[in-house]
């Protein structure tokens, strides 16, 4: 299995493309996820998701994107989160708490 990553992310992001009205709004929630991605790289206790292929970042990448949003809450993110990838309770929330930390 490949470990989640910054690449994977936002590769993700290319098979997502949006609007050109929803570039802006697009670029900082990709800012965003970047700047989180990059936190919890550094941080020596993060347990990587573990994102295996082309269907689970999109999946990542859209449920980062509707936290971002506002379309979920932040115990929506987790749940969905640890209901595919169980045990990884601690790594979601820390996602979490990046992508809604403003």
């Amino acid at each position: 299995m490949s470990k989640f990553t910054l690449a994977a992310a936002l590769a993700a992001a290319a098979i997502l493309a949006t609007a050109p009205g929803a570039q802006a709004a697009s670029r900082a929630f990709d800012n965003k996820l970047t700047a989180t991605v990059t936190a919890v790289r550094q941080d020596p206790g993060y347990k990587p998701i573990p994102l295996d292929g082309k269907a689970d970042n999109v999946w990542f990448y859209q449920k980062c994107d509707d936290l971002y949003s506002g379309r979920i809450t932040k115990d929506q993110f987790v749940a969905d989160g640890v209901a595919k990838f169980p045990g990884f309770d601690a790594s979601f929330k820390q996602v979490a708490d990046g992508l809604t930390t403003k």
